[in-house]
């Protein structure tokens, strides 16, 4: 008998052996201690049984592998790497049949691959049995001894039944390790997703997300390439565990390229258990220096498109050179959980840009307004200051003509002077409210660059600044007004020099204005870049509001970027500022190249030969009417004058003039609607009428103006002006009659 005590044991016996073994095998902790403590079990049974090993089935390749063992011959170690094919020697046959297998005689047994091992080292296999979980074979146990060992025919069910325990205590333990695996999966992707939610910033997202995927999965190695849709490339966005040695930047790959273009480019996950043998590695010298052996390239899927590819580098999950495609759904999911955190980020990020650009257009619009606002008031006030100005200029002139007193001449001289100022100021002012039309021709942008550059290029050398000029030859003549672009560049060369005054006081640092010419697509683009101290953060915003400025008093009148903002608009394009406090500041003003040429009418050439034309001056400014008469009277005509429209059209009706020389903001008949009037009445007056107009007048009724080519005189007017103007009306209605 093999067992210890005399005697069979009874049925009851055999039960609670079996019960006490199940329960052996199910107090958890690692294979090799649980198949000991059931081995142990096995050999109170059976003492003659030197030692045992368990096999466990690997359906994928058709064969057992070492599980565990107890006593195992220094023959059999080999079985540890190897393992037994299924169907082949007396335990792959137990594997393939599912029948157990007790030799009569073990030293009359075939020598297969486990049985002359052990004869060598002067052991005998004794049996096996099917471990046995829901009528499937998923493993065998086998057990010899020193001596051969003959089994009863109750010993042999008892010894099957053992298998079949084993078999269901080992599914139970793969079942709660599933379970376990399950539950700890699931904690990692809730865990991911949290960490993914905490942040909003793709580069910020990215980074968690390389190295809570390391730790989920394992794995030595792992990176993050996204699409690139512009240059149609896959970079790396994130990496870790790579040699310091390998440049990560510089490896990208364009779809189809490699293991992990083929992977973004069909969708769907790869395995590769031997990268140095697969032919499609790109980066073979990358992956030996880091030391990585395989590699699964997962493919980043959100909105049911591919945004991108992980790749896991030697991970654990890989064994004997396969994956479990258990594992592998559940790193698709944490790819598909990646995808998503990756694009809400990316969507994220670009309506961040958009909310940047719409504050950007919200504040240029507020700025439009702002400018409009301020525009109809000024246009409104140089309307009434026009009036009276004129008068001063043309008294003053015709006080300069009859007076030879040296003192008196001058005083008038100034007085002159200073009205003329005033005039300029006022011009300026209309400008900046953008009522005085472009006057566009096609003209080279790099000529009214250097034009304006010239004015401060000996104070800007003076100063010590250095001058750098980058102009494209690329930029053909742009349909532009050059004295006010001049003026626009004027006026950021003035405060690039004004900021680099600045900070020679400040700090000896270097003093530099670059201008740089470009054109991209037909848009013209010229920037000035200065390495004065910028503009400080609270100040930016407010750099194109009129009368902002932060210059001393008496410096500056905050009306140069206004002015320039409201010119560049006009032409279509607009000044962007790029500014870095504390290291300079660089204005772009773009604008597009080419418009429709506006044609113009020729000049008509003033007559002289005019002595005693009849002129009516209708004019609601006393000083201006009368000034107008008197320039007129000295010059030959025959001139009266009347103060609103009404009075002009009863004159008309008495008698016939030349030449009505009116203002076309008259209060009682304004705009065009004088001249419409007159014309009903008076056909042959339309060459006969001269409107005195200020820039108050809308585009509208400039347009139509321009269009029924009636005669204009911008108010205020100089002396000669006014005779010019005259001269060539009278000169135009007399070649039209």
């Amino acid at each position: 008998m093999n067992r210890q005590k005399e005697g069979p044991p009874s049925p009851m016996e055999d039960l609670d052996a079996l019960n006490e073994l199940s329960v052996l095998m199910t107090q958890g902790g690692e294979m090799d201690d649980l198949f000991a403590r059931a081995f142990t079990k096995v050999q109170e049974q059976f003492p003659s049984l030197t030692g045992g090993a368990l096999f466990l089935a690997d359906p994928k390749r058709e064969a057992l592998k070492w599980a565990a063992s107890v006593a195992l011959p220094e023959a059999l170690s080999s079985l540890k790497e190897k393992g037994i094919d299924v169907g082949v020697g007396e335990i792959g046959a137990v594997a393939k049949t599912g029948e157990v297998f007790f030799p009569e005689d073990p030293r009359d047994a075939p020598a297969g691959p486990e049985t002359a091992p052990l004869r060598r080292d002067g052991a005998v296999l004794c049996g096996s049995v099917p471990l046995l979980s829901s009528e499937r074979v998923i493993g065998v146990f086998s057990f010899w001894s020193d001596r051969p060992v003959r089994f009863a025919a109750r010993e042999k069910k008892w010894l099957k039944a053992v298998g079949v325990q084993i078999g269901l205590a080992l599914e139970r333990i793969q079942l709660q390790k599933a379970h376990l695996r399950r539950e700890k999966e699931a904690l990692a992707l809730f865990q991911l997703s949290q960490a993914t939610t905490s942040a909003l910033a793709i580069d910020t997202v990215v980074k968690i997300i390389l190295n809570h995927v390391a730790e989920i999965t394992q794995s030595e190695a792992v990176w993050i390439m996204l699409y690139n849709p512009a240059q149609q490339i896959l970079e790396v966005v994130a990496a870790r565990g790579f040699s310091d040695q390998v440049a990560l930047k510089s490896l990208v790959l364009r779809p189809g390229q490699g293991v992990l273009g083929e992977v973004f480019q069909k969708g769907r996950p790869t395995f590769v258990p031997d990268l140095q043998k697969d032919r499609r590695l790109v980066y073979r010298d990358e992956a030996e220096r880091s030391g990585i052996t395989s590699l699964i390239g997962i493919p980043l899927i959100a909105k049911g498109k591919v945004i991108g590819v992980i790749g896991l580098f030697s991970p654990p999950s890989v064994e004997s050179g396969q994956i479990h495609q258990e594992r592998l759904d559940f790193l698709t999911t944490i790819a598909s959980q990646v995808a998503i955190a990756i694009d809400s980020a990316k969507l994220y990020q670009d309506l961040e840009q958009k909310m940047i650009e719409l504050r950007r257009l919200q504040g240029q619009l507020i700025q439009t307004e702002k400018l409009s606002a301020i525009g109809e008031l000024v246009s409104g006030v140089a309307h009434e200051i026009n009036n009276p100005l004129t008068s001063v200029v043309g008294f003053t002139q015709l006080l300069l003509e009859t007076t030879e007193n040296p003192r008196d001449r001058e005083f008038l001289e100034k007085i002159f002077s200073e009205a003329m100022s005033c005039s300029e100021i006022i011009r300026n002012l209309l400008t900046f409210a953008r009522r005085h039309p472009a006057e566009k021709s096609y003209t080279s942008v790099n000529d009214i660059v250097r034009k304006a550059l010239e004015l401060k290029r000996y104070q800007l050398e003076t100063d010590g600044v250095e001058i750098i000029e980058h102009f494209s030859d690329s930029i053909p003549p742009a349909w532009i007004d050059p004295h006010q672009m001049q003026q626009v560049f004027f006026n950021i060369i003035h405060n690039a020099h004004q900021a680099l005054l600045e900070r020679k006081k400040l700090s000896a640092g270097l003093l530099q204005l670059t201008i740089t010419s470009e054109v991209k697509n037909g848009i013209v683009s010229v920037s000035f870049h200065d390495t004065g101290p910028g503009i400080l953060p609270d100040v930016l915003p407010k750099v194109f509001e009129p009368f902002f400025t932060t210059k001393e008093v008496g410096v500056g009148t905050g009306l140069g970027l206004s002015i320039s903002y409201g010119i560049v608009k006009e032409h279509g394009g607009e000044i962007l500022i790029e500014n870095l406090f504390g290291e300079g500041v660089t204005f772009i003003v773009t604008f597009p190249l080419n418009e429709h040429r506006r044609e113009k009418g020729a000049d008509a050439h003033p007559s002289l030969s005019h002595l005693g034309k009849k002129i009516l001056v209708v004019n609601d400014c006393i000083a201006s009417r009368e000034m107008c008469a008197f320039i007129l009277r000295s010059e030959g005509f025959q001139v009266e004058g009347v103060e609103n429209g009404k009075s002009a059209l009863e004159r008309l009706r008495l008698q016939r003039y030349d030449l009505v020389l009116i203002d076309i903001a008259i209060p009682d008949l304004p705009g065009l609607e004088f001249h419409d009037l007159v014309l009903k009445e008076h056909p042959a007056m339309g060459e006969k009428i001269l409107f005195l107009v200020d820039e108050k007048v809308d585009p509208e009724t400039r347009r139509l103006m321009e269009e029924k080519k009636l005669g204009i005189l911008l108010n205020p007017f100089s002396m000669t002006s006014l005779r010019e103007a005259v001269y060539r009306s009278l000169t135009a209605s007399l070649n039209a009659s």
